[in-house]
This record gives structure tokens, C-alpha cells and sequence, in this order.
């Protein structure tokens, strides 16, 4: 069954923008549009903005490329006229880089300090203060201060020593987990796509495609940026990981009344094709999902908040058994 051609009316949005259109814009910007036209026209997608910046090939002349040649690979063109020494500075500057800013990662003592913040061990903590204290008060004035071998602050120092232990091992094994994370996402961005540059197809990193781009894709591609499509023959795509629609869309020309924007994120099933890149980095549909996660992400599964409660009710129990253990042995000997 053919998927429904896509929204055409620019009032009626199916869904609102992800994110507000961040982007760095110049106002001295050699090119032609602007990210923030570029994003609007893409989230949510309205072909009617495609159209009135002149459908794909008028984005190329804004965005100073020639679709059958692609990026010059020393691109030093200035606002001004001027060179610069690293290729594609200004395209960067405007709109930015293929690559999302570094969150905030954890250091050990908040890893330490999250360990700790537990009831069950914070009531631990003052048993072993109480029965330190009693303890060394036993073994100097008390029974046993007569004693050769002083043991009273044993059982104290033990509890200690018990909630040191756990709290280091949670702490060394959340950092360790922390660090392995990291890397399986660097290892996750170590990939290559097919781009043409100077009239050649070159493989790049993913880091390095820019906005002006031209992207050769073909099936069992994942598309690092968004793009408006160019050409090709019988492109679909699956973007269920971005959208969460699961029927797959074909990608063609608004005259052929097909889909025109290809999203960073979506899967190439079938066909081959190009696209020119309009978005990067924070600035593409996956990037504003990941910064979205970013700030609305929760430290805790549903598990470990179950698990949150049954120790907190352990330890309420624990105390007040505690406490009436004390109330009953002070009653016997007074």
C-alpha cells in the first residue's frame, strides 16, 4: 500500500517543532538563506516553504553549490570576499558543525555522593556512630575499662567499614559504566558516508559534512543530517526512529507528490539517490531528539525506583524496630 503523500498545507502542522531553531546566523553570511529558514522548513516538514525558496535546486545556488559537483574540499570563501586557512570555516560558523555538544559527564565523587545517598546506609552511618560512641565510652569509664584488650569500638568501626565498602564499590563500578558508555558512543559516530566533492565521490566521517552538501545514499544507509531530496530512483525510507510513523515513505520530488525531505536518523530500504544537506549537528531532527532527551532524561529506570521504595520501607521498619528495642531494654534495667 502506497504511504499518503505528504501535508501540503503550511497552516495545519501535524506536530510543533521539537525545539526552538537554535543556529548561529551572521549577519554578514555569504549565503543565501538562513538555518533558522532552513529547520522551519523542516520541522515539522512543509513543502509550501520548499517552495517558496524555490524547491531544491534554488537551495543549492543559496547555499553556493553545484549539485553535479559538490563542495570545493578547499572551501575558503570569507563574508567578505577574503580566504580563510581552514576549508568550510565560514559554512561552520553559520551553520554549524555535524556534531552535538558533549554533555556534562559525571565525576566520581558525585557518583560517590549518589552511593551514599541511600536511608538504608545513612541509618547504618548512625549505628555505627552510637555504637562507636558507646564502645570507647565502655572500654574508658564503663565495664570494661579495666579490660587489657579494648574491643568495644569494634562492632562501630565494623558497621563503618561495611557501608565504606559498599559505597566505593557502587561508586567504582557507576564510573566504570560511565566511561565504557562514552566510548561505545564515540565507537557509535566512527562512520563513514559517500559525499561528492570537486565532481569526485569521496567517503568523509560524519563530523565532517557540512551544510551544502551533497549525500550519496544508498540502501542500509542511516542519514547522519536532514536533506532535501535531488535525485535517484525508487528511494524509501524508514524514519519510525525519528517520526515513530512505521509505514515507510517514498522519497521523490513535490512534482512526482512525494516526500522531499529525508531526515537524519531514517533508514534507506531501497533505491539510490542524492540530497542536498540543509541541516547539521543540533540544528538536524535527530540532533534536536537527542538534546530533548538530554534535558528531559531521568537517572532512574522504573526498576530502581521500585527498588528505591522497598529499601525505604526496610529501613522505616528496620528503625522502628530499633527504637522499640531501645524503649524495652531501657524500661528492663532502669
Amino acid at each position: 500500500m502506497a504511504p499518503p503523500p505528504p501535508a501540503t498545507g503550511g497552516g495545519s502542522n501535524e506536530r510543533t517543532p521539537l525545539l526552538p531553531s537554535g543556529g548561529s546566523q551572521s549577519g554578514n553570511s555569504p549565503f543565501g538563506v538562513t538555518p533558522q529558514r532552513l529547520t522551519h522548513m523542516l520541522d515539522p516538514k512543509d513543502p509550501d516553504s520548499l517552495r517558496e525558496l524555490g524547491g531544491p535546486e534554488a537551495i543549492c545556488k543559496a547555499l553556493m553549490v553545484d549539485p553535479k559537483v559538490g563542495l570545493k574540499q578547499r572551501e575558503q570563501i570569507g563574508s567578505d570576499g577574503s580566504y580563510h586557512s581552514e576549508s568550510f570555516q565560514v559554512r561552520r560558523e553559520v551553520f554549524g558543525r555535524n556534531t552535538l555538544p558533549e554533555s556534562q559527564s559525571v565525576t566520581f565523587l558525585q557518583l560517590l555522593y549518589a552511593a551514599y545517598n541511600d536511608r538504608t546506609l545513612i541509618m547504618l552511618t548512625i549505628a555505627s556512630a552510637v555504637s562507636l560512641a558507646v564502645g570507647i565510652y565502655d572500654d574508658t569509664w564503663g565495664s570494661h575499662k579495666d579490660d587489657a584488650v579494648k574491643v568495644g569500638w569494634v562492632e562501630g568501626a565494623a558497621i563503618f567499614l561495611a557501608v565504606l565498602v559498599v559505597c566505593f564499590t557502587n561508586a567504582i563500578n557507576d564510573y566504570q559504566k560511565e566511561k565504557q558508555f562514552q566510548k561505545l558512543n564515540a565507537k557509535k559516530e566512527d562512520r563513514t558516508v559517500k559525499v561528492r566533492r570537486d565532481g569526485n565521490e569521496v567517503e568523509i566521517g560524519v563530523q565532517e559534512v557540512n551544510v551544502g552538501d551533497i549525500l550519496l545514499i544508498e540502501p542500509g544507509d542511516i542519514v547522519p543530517v536532514d536533506g532535501v531530496y535531488l535525485t535517484g530512483h525508487n528511494m524509501t525510507c524508514d524514519e519510525s526512529s525519528a517520526t515513530g510513523e512505521s509505514d515507510a515513505i517514498k522519497k521523490g520530488t513535490l512534482d512526482e507528490d512525494r516526500d522531499p525531505f529525508i531526515l537524519s536518523g531514517a533508514k534507506v530500504l531501497e533505491g539510490v539517490g542524492s540530497m542536498v544537506v540543509v541541516a547539521v549537528g543540533s540544528q538536524s531532527f535527530y540532533g534536536k531528539i537527542m538534546m530533548a532527551m538530554r534535558q528531559g532524561e531521568s537517572s532512574e529506570t522504573p526498576l530502581q525506583r521500585k527498588l528505591d521504595v522497598l529499601a525505604e520501607q526496610i529501613a522505616k521498619y528496620g528503625m522502628s524496630a530499633a527504637i522499640l528495642l531501645l524503649i524495652t531494654l531501657t524500661i528492663k534495667y532502669l
